[in-house]
């Protein structure tokens, strides 16, 4: 779904795109040519996800409490989604807007189609389901900050729809008295060290038409109310410091906290901790609509399986689920989905108002439901994950024929991607991150990985396969490296080339599939200068043609080697420019001695000869990404692929004639989570992946 500025943007870039462009500036350096281009279309693309399911932190979940399938959910890096009944999936929300780390969420009881979010750069509003936004505030938010799965930070009056409260991280706590549109900062209310959390609003009194009580919860601070319409706060004696979630039902007011769950009946606070769980962080807390006798809780820590609780009378007694005595069965959707990832860094815990019995909750992974949380016996759990996809994606990989694409991803390693519409059956490795990928060009079954159990590089590891990825042996990298990039020769799976993460990383070489290592000479150091899984510094590529070249990007100079990676030669004499922030050297299919170098904020280059003399592609003042993809049919030259700037539009674009004209592709479609890397597919002409840093893998074909 897409806000009517991206709408109105995306014309403006269809009209400008069908005029002819001015005659481009060719900018040139002693040994380098320059070619202009055009842009010759804006392209109409079909853009989807490709599946994985799940796989990132949802971090809250919020119903609408009169209207059926009224559901949504937030996460920290990846958007927010609302629940497609009909079709049983979540629907993104936030692919128009630059923004889209949330920090917070809030529904209107007495307006069921408006919905509010706190983003990273302040407050938005929806009046129609999502579909466009609007921003009402500026403020500072941090989505993926500490105690983003507390909250929720905003909440509207159920009295009337013109009262909105906004807790904010820096701020203290904001009122609205005409539905968004103005703000008043309340100064009875303090910020704390970190920030205004939670807002609950109880609708149970009023005066000058909303709601008298209004409690609001400052981690580390207390607990401040409101009994004049939220004009003026008190702190509540008494209170837990450090709440996480709050609900009001029946005058009472149930607070989940950093050492248990209290209970405010008006004048006593009590203490009502399951037995067996006391002295723990609770996160989740949910209080059933039609019974608030019956409530269900969780504790929330950085493991597996975290208690789940509930309670029939009130929290006088607990049961604790997923134990011998309570059961639980399990339903997954994503086959690769460990068993053990039931309850992890549980946020948030949620009855639905308008079916009895029907709990979500919300974790390090996705959404997990019940439809009988008071099931006499075993608990029947399942995944909620269909259309949710929010890895965070550190590479891409599409070889020639076969696997359609390989994916290298923060937290769950990455994946085999057969099949684009189906969830995988596997991770690729059983490791935390992937951050190299890299395949034999003659022989794509071939492949090498890079890998690590945290992203600062600890416990870095090097697996190759024969076999797409169906088995693996662990390599023995060189003594004290981390990190870097993986190289295989086009020809021979046996050769490869290593660069070490770090300043002063050096380069390897390898004549036995990775079983031993020998130090190069004459190649550059530090080519990529990682220090986390998160570097952009692709500077490597092996030749397409020739499975004893491989070339290496440093700092405006190519080096090639021609005996497999033992020895490089600086090729060009002049320098080209240094990359920007982002840099991707990838060599072309088909052809010895071609090879393009994406410098992000400095351009694309591309040399015919190996690196003597490089020619800007001048139609793009910057290249964020690039890839190279399958030919048109009829032709045998690649397809290339480049998201940056073309004619000062930001974009995604292809190109079929080597970069001399060029279509815009994206159209709508935009990248608010950022393309953290390129792959076309390499036996589907026109089809194009997009790592994001939050949104998955996107795909866009014709």
């Amino acid at each position: 779904m897409k806000n009517s500025m991206t709408l109105l943007l995306s014309v403006g870039i269809a009209l400008f795109a069908c005029k002819k462009p001015a005659e481009l500036k060719k900018e040139t350096l002693d040994g380098e040519k320059s070619v202009g281009a055009s842009i010759q279309s804006v392209l109409p693309y079909n853009w989807g996800s490709v599946a994985i399911g799940g796989g990132g932190y949802v971090t809250g979940i919020v119903i609408h409490p009169t209207q059926s399938n009224r559901m949504y959910i937030r996460t920290d890096v990846g958007g927010a989604y609302k629940w497609d009944g009909t079709n049983q999936k979540w629907v993104q929300m936030l692919d128009g807007l630059s923004t889209i780390r949330v920090d917070g969420m809030a529904l209107d009881a007495n307006s069921p189609d408006r919905v509010y979010l706190a983003l990273n750069d302040g407050v938005y509003r929806s009046n129609d389901l999502g579909v466009n936004w609007t921003k009402l505030f500026s403020t500072t938010y941090d989505g993926n900050g500490d105690l983003r799965w507390i909250g929720e930070c905003l909440a509207v009056d159920p009295v009337t729809s013109t009262v909105v409260y906004a807790g904010t991280r820096t701020d203290g706590l904001y009122r609205s008295t005409n539905t968004g549109t103005s703000w008043t900062k309340i100064t009875t209310v303090p910020n704390g060290t970190k920030g205004v959390r939670t807002v609950v609003v109880d609708p149970a009194t009023t005066v000058s038409g909303r709601s008298a009580k209004v409690y609001v919860g400052i981690p580390g601070t207390g607990i401040y109310v409101s009994t004049d319409g939220g004009t003026t706060f008190a702190a509540m004696a008494g209170a837990p410091t450090s709440p996480n979630r709050m609900q009001v039902v029946a005058g009472k007011v149930y607070v989940t906290h950093s050492t248990g769950v209290t209970v405010w009946n008006g004048t006593t606070w009590t203490d009502i901790t399951p037995a067996g769980g006391t002295n723990k962080n609770y996160c989740g807390l949910s209080i059933e609509a039609y019974d608030p006798l019956k409530i269900a809780v969780c504790q929330r820590y950085g493991t597996f399986n975290n208690p789940l609780y509930r309670s029939s009378d009130g929290g006088t007694t607990w049961q604790q689920m997923n134990t011998a005595s309570l059961p639980i069965t399990k339903t997954i959707e994503a086959p690769w989905w460990p068993n053990s990832w039931f309850s992890s860094a549980t946020s948030s815990i949620v009855f639905d108002p308008l079916h009895h019995g029907d709990l979500y909750y919300a974790d390090w992974f996705g959404v997990w439901f019940t439809s009988n949380a008071w099931a006499a016996g075993s608990v029947a759990w399942e995944t909620r994950i269909k259309g949710d996809e929010e890895t965070v994606v550190l590479t891409v990989a599409a070889p020639p024929g076969g696997v359609s694409l390989y994916s290298g991803v923060a937290d769950v390693f990455g994946f085999r991607h057969d099949n684009i519409a189906t969830y995988p059956t596997a991770r690729l490795y059983n490791i935390n991150e992937g951050f190299s990928i890299a395949y034999c060009e003659s022989s794509p079954a071939n492949i090498a990985i890079l890998g690590s159990s945290a992203n600062d590089g600890t416990g870095t590891i090097l697996a190759t396969s024969s076999n797409s990825g169906t088995s693996w042996t662990t390599r023995t990298l060189p003594s004290g490296v981390k990190l870097g990039r993986i190289a295989i020769s086009s020809t021979n799976p046996d050769k490869m080339v290593y660069i070490a993460g770090g300043s002063a990383g050096a380069v390897y070489y390898s004549t036995n599939r990775g079983s031993s290592w020998t130090a190069a000479t004459g190649a550059p150091t530090g080519s990529v200068n990682a220090i986390d899984v998160w570097s952009k510094d692709f500077s490597i590529a092996a030749d397409c043609v020739n499975g004893d070249d491989f070339y290496i990007y440093k700092t405006g100079y190519l080096y090639a080697s021609t005996d497999g990676g033992a020895t490089w030669t600086q090729k060009n004499a002049t320098a080209i420019p240094n990359k920007n922030s982002y840099l991707f050297v990838a060599a072309r299919p088909g052809t010895a001695g071609e090879v393009w170098v994406s410098l992000d904020g400095n351009g694309l280059y591309k040399t015919t000869n190996g690196g003597t003399t490089f020619t800007k592609v001048t139609a793009l003042s910057t290249s964020t990404a690039f890839a190279f993809g399958a030919p048109a049919s009829g032709s045998s030259t690649p397809t290339v692929y480049s998201y940056g700037t073309l004619s000062g539009v930001k974009g995604l674009y292809r190109s079929t004639d080597l970069g001399a004209n060029w279509d815009q592709i994206n159209g709508s479609q935009t990248f608010p989570a950022g393309v953290k890397g390129l792959a076309g597919d390499r036996n589907v002409f026109g089809r194009i992946y997009v790592g994001t840093g939050g949104r998955g893998v996107l795909y866009g074909q014709p």
